[in-house]
């Protein structure tokens, strides 16, 4: 009986000695991102493990080598009061609504912010941070955990992949690829998003929602789209994929003289914005040309876009030459140009406003359209339109407008003022109607009865 209770008193000791080591046993296996049992994993969205089992994990990402420890201190100790919306293009921060606590299955509740997003989109760290962690779990999906200023963790989930470089213990700036919105784990055959968290330095998760108030600007995007593109293990397919979703932001960009990456540029030029117009049988129109056309139009048009030298792509184009195919390069000069003058929408189409108004701006010449000759109703030659006119306006310009919409069938007015031979010097509503009309017509946009350069040119062609 005797060694009956010794064996029982040995094996309870040996029990107890063995329960530390068994512990460690479980913390390294937890570190496999391929368990899937609930007592076992790394912390999920939606998991079912203890508050204060998940927020010592947590914590427990930071406590590694003094070498992280050096990473992680070098990052300050107070937190970003303001955290940037890390998805980089397709929201703002006007565009998100609160959902961190929402309920979850299992009497769970939401411990992030839920980003709805394009897929494929490039998330961003929104401040420097260290990659702590990544890996692929079975609700999360794809996810990367960072560390940030104030002792904070920033948790990213349901990537569509992880960012190209990006491994723990990576260095992060403001604007670093993080990786890309998807919807794996437990999002899978849901809509695209980013499940992004925040966590206290004591583990303990916190709404991003009030944070999540500063936006980049445009340049800034710009910036870190560059350096992305050079990471990227596909920066065609990304690029085309981003101008097929975002096109007005690039083009805003244009617009306000950035710089755009020449994958960005050759996408805007070979992806179509709509589609282009053609006649019976896929013929385009007369004099219209797009991709594919040949001949000495598309010569006499190379050269001036070379000459009118708008920006980088018009530089790649003359390195090229007048080669008299319509090519990409010659698209994305085509685009470059029409977003310089104002040509809307900046398509890399050439129709008949794109014709209009370069036929009215000879390169070496003024930019004011020349004198037109006016038809029947007209006097002469009458001087062109040199000034914008609008609603309220007067002047002798208003009445070469009015002349110039009767002579071309846009009738301001069938009978007194207005009409032919009666034209005035007042902008009133039966001139804007007639300027709309002419506008649809000859398919100016917005055809909101506003003349300006667009339509003047226009109006200058006979």
């Amino acid at each position: 009986m005797k060694n009956l209770m010794r064996y029982a008193v040995t094996a309870m000791l040996c029990a107890l000695l063995a329960s530390p080591f068994a512990a460690v046993a479980q913390t390294i296996a937890t570190s496999s991102d391929t368990i899937s049992s609930s007592t076992n994993q790394w912390y999920r969205e939606g998991s079912s493990e203890p508050i204060s089992v998940r927020r010592e994990r947590i914590r427990g990402y930071r406590q590694q080598s003094s070498e992280l420890q050096q990473k992680i201190t070098a990052l300050g100790s107070t937190a970003n009061a303001s955290v940037l919306m890390p998805v980089l293009f397709g929201v703002g921060v006007k565009d998100i609504s609160p959902n961190f606590g929402d309920p979850r299955s299992g009497g769970r509740t939401h411990e992030g912010e839920d980003i709805m997003a394009v897929k494929g989109t490039p998330i961003i760290s929104p401040t420097p941070a260290v990659v702590l962690r990544i890996g692929t779990g079975e609700t999360e999906g794809n996810y990367v955990y960072t560390a940030n200023p104030g002792g904070e963790t920033f948790i990213y989930m349901h990537l569509d992949r992880i960012g190209e470089g990006v491994i723990s213990g990576l260095v992060l700036g403001q604007g670093s690829l993080i990786g890309y919105v998807g919807n794996t784990g437990n999002a899978s055959g849901g809509p695209a998003h980013l499940h992004f968290e925040i966590h206290n330095n004591s583990g303990a998760p916190m709404d991003p929602f009030p944070r999540l108030t500063g936006e980049l600007s445009l340049q800034e995007k710009i910036a870190d789209l560059s350096a992305i593109l050079t990471q990227t293990s596909d920066r065609i397919t990304l690029s085309q994929l981003l101008v097929t979703n975002f096109r007005g932001t690039f083009i805003a960009a244009l617009a306000a003289n950035i710089i755009l990456p020449l994958s960005i540029v050759d996408a805007l030029a070979s992806v179509p914005a709509a589609p282009a117009p053609t006649g019976a049988g896929g013929v385009l129109p007369a004099g219209d040309l797009d991709i594919d056309s040949s001949g000495a139009l598309v010569i006499a048009l190379q050269k001036y876009l070379i000459q009118a030298a708008s920006g980088a792509a018009a530089a790649r184009l003359a390195g090229a030459g007048a080669t008299g195919y319509f090519g990409i390069i010659t698209k994305a000069a085509l685009v470059e140009y029409q977003v310089a003058v104002g040509i809307s929408p900046p398509s890399g189409y050439y129709g008949p406003v794109t014709r209009a108004f370069i036929a009215a701006h000879p390169l070496g010449a003024s930019q004011t359209p020349a004198s037109s000759t006016l038809p029947a109703g007209g006097s002469g030659t009458t001087p062109a339109l040199t000034r914008d006119l609008y609603r309220n306006v007067s002047g002798e310009d208003v009445r070469t407008l009015q002349k110039l919409l009767n002579a071309k069938g846009f009738t301001v007015a069938p009978a007194g003022p207005g009409s032919p031979g009666n034209e005035t010097i007042y902008f009133g509503p039966a001139t804007e109607a007639a300027v709309i009309r002419f506008q649809a017509a000859r398919g100016i946009t917005p055809s909101a009865g506003y003349v300006g350069r667009l339509t003047r040119a226009a109006l200058a062609l006979p």
